[in-house]
């Protein structure tokens, strides 16, 4: 059976978008864990001058359990407000 030009020209288009919108939302995932490591990368500096403690480093798994980059932010505006890195880590443990 013979495909007609009008059948293969939908299915090439059909294919192209398919393939844009792969790549954007890839784009969009690898933006976002970009992001996501940058802010959990501050938090972590950030604790450290202000805290100067080995047990910062510990804190890393909990951060990348975060998945909303919006609490990564909320978090890495309250590191200059938190008392104690044990009240920070406590926030952090806050879900």
């Amino acid at each position: 059976m013979q495909e007609s030009p009008f059948f293969r020209e939908y299915i090439q288009e059909a294919e192209e978008r398919g393939l844009e919108r792969g790549l954007e939302r890839g784009l969009e995932r690898g933006l976002e864990r970009g992001q996501k490591k940058c802010a959990i990368d501050l938090i972590l500096e950030l604790l450290s001058e202000q805290f100067q403690s080995e047990a910062i480093q510990t804190l890393k798994p909990d951060l990348e359990r975060i998945d909303d980059l919006d609490r990564l932010k909320q978090l890495l505006r309250a590191v200059p407000k938190t008392p104690s890195l044990e009240a920070f880590t406590k926030s952090v443990r806050e879900i």
